[in-house]
């Protein structure tokens, strides 16, 4: 629909042709701003594209004109393209940047509006306006900034589907459902892990449950109101409540058949496999159950809080290969109900257009050198249609004999961008690293990469409070693109390694 496009406003600011200045007397601004719009047109078609008149004094009946169309529009390109010493202009564009919190480009053509350029941007640059600035010869070197502000529009009216439990009661026949699986080698390698588990239910044992957001990973539960305030005003993004008890509905209306054709398909993908035949079918009826909850909701990003389900009984099988096969269909899981890594993981696949890895994370200060470890990375990191990453199934990391996880093999010598958004804050911080190796060592997460950075720095930098733990990294360098996202969107940008 054409009333659904995004609309930005593009205002040109410059000098009457025949005046003397920049670029140069008889200059033909028309044409180029004729050249200018087409280009955007022609480039991003989906985007509406509204010029206005160019502004060559400050004109009241002009500025309100422009104002108006404002109040319609997702996003401002203001255009430099010429000075004459006039004061007018300038003050017209600081105006219109200061009229309505929209995210700004202010695009400079060089040699020609320089002068108004810089002391528009001298004068707003400490104002903490949505505004990115640049300058350049070409006009079409500005399209990639453009692209960057036009995804952070679209990302606006996305739902994050949040599946968290309020009850810390357990439902041990469901817990004790998990091992079935693997019933004989625990009982083989581990019996007294059976003799536990059995002491434990008898003495009504109680797992430890966050449900206040004492850790890292609900920082929803934290202030909630103002939390869900502040992801809509920066984000455009809304957190829904899910029923968690739904999934156990929908895991056990699941043909088993259908979960035997996937469970086979990820056999034959996989280079090495620890679980039993068992464990993954059950996972695959999970992949199958999560995958037509979600399709009644009409979501595609969802963040379980995983661990605690499992604890409680209320996930009938561990989730990661579920997560592994939804990432290949564009539907992304979030463990742990961590929406701070979800909105990071949405801002980085809407601008980047690759999936992130979601993970923990350890510093060698010896080494020199971070592990980024979880039980679970999409194996399509490089994007849609792209090709997929090796992976093993192995035994999900802290359960060490339980569930399945992928163990996705990174590339070697890639460079990877780590960020990560506090909502609360309205802050982002940001890494980046070399891919050393993938390793398989016991402890932690099952999935492991070494990557170089600069750890020392990492840890005098680090601030808990507002990041936490987890961090979500997207291979290849996008640390410009999460620069300019974060000037866009209002964010305070945090360089951890620097």
């Amino acid at each position: 629909m054409e009333d659904d496009k995004l609309k930005i406003e593009l205002i040109f600011i410059g000098k009457p042709q025949w005046e003397a200045g920049w670029p140069y007397i008889g200059f033909n601004n028309e044409e180029l701003i004729e050249n200018i719009t087409k280009h955007l047109n022609d480039t991003f078609s989906e985007i509406i594209f509204h010029p206005n008149e160019l502004i060559t004094t400050y004109r009241p009946d002009l500025i309100e004109k422009i104002r108006s169309n404002l109040k319609e529009s997702d996003g401002i390109i203001i255009f430099t393209i010429g000075h004459y010493g006039d004061p007018g202009i300038v003050n017209a564009g600081i105006e219109l940047i200061e009229f309505k919190n929209l995210p700004i480009i202010l695009a400079n053509i060089i040699y020609a509006g320089d002068h108004t350029f810089i002391k528009i941007y001298s004068s707003v640059k400490h104002k903490n306006y949505r505004l990115y600035a640049t300058s350049s010869q070409d006009f079409q070197d500005f399209d990639k900034y453009i692209d960057i502000m036009c995804n952070l529009l679209r990302l606006r009216g996305e739902k994050i589907f949040l599946l968290a439990t309020e009850s810390k009661e357990i439902n041990w026949d469901k817990v004790m459902e998990l091992f079935n699986p693997e019933r004989k080698k625990i009982l083989k390698n581990y019996p007294e892990f059976v003799n536990q588990i059995g002491t434990m239910k008898n003495e009504s044992f109680e797992f430890f449950t966050d449900l206040e957001g004492a850790d890292q990973a609900h920082p929803w539960r934290v202030n909630a109101d103002q939390y869900i305030t502040n992801l809509a005003d920066t984000f455009g993004v809304e957190i829904v409540r899910g029923n968690p008890n739904q999934i156990n509905q929908y895991y056990d209306k699941v043909n088993k058949a259908d979960a035997e054709k996937i469970a086979q398909k990820w056999i034959d993908e996989a280079d090495d496999i620890e679980p039993t035949e068992d464990t993954l079918i059950n996972s695959a009826k999970l992949y199958l159950a999560l995958k037509n909850l979600l399709k009644d909701n009409n979501v595609r990003f969802f963040a379980p809080d995983c661990g605690t389900l499992l604890l409680l009984g209320q996930l009938p099988a561990y989730p990661c290969m579920a997560f592994l096969e939804l990432s290949k269909e564009s539907i992304y899981g979030i463990c742990e109900s961590d929406t701070n890594s979800t909105i990071s993981f949405l801002l980085g696949l809407y601008i980047t257009g690759r999936p992130g890895y979601v993970s923990n994370h350890t510093l060698d200060l010896e080494q020199k050198r971070v592990t980024y470890m979880h039980c679970v990375a999409p194996c399509n990191m490089y994007g849609k249609d792209k090709d997929f990453l090796n992976y093993d199934i192995m035994y999900h990391g802290e359960s060490h004999f339980l569930g399945a996880a992928p163990r996705v093999k990174f590339p070697k010598g890639e460079i990877l961008t780590t960020v990560k958004i506090s909502v609360a804050k309205k802050k982002i911080a940001i890494r980046q690293g070399k891919i050393l190796k993938n390793v398989k060592e016991l402890g932690g997460c099952v999935a492991k990469i070494w990557v170089e950075d600069d750890v020392d720095t990492i840890l005098q930098n680090y601030d808990w409070e507002t990041f936490g733990w987890h961090r979500v990294s997207f291979l290849g360098d996008w640390k410009k693109y999460f620069e300019v996202a974060a000037t866009l969107l209002g964010l305070e940008l945090i360089e951890e390694d620097k």
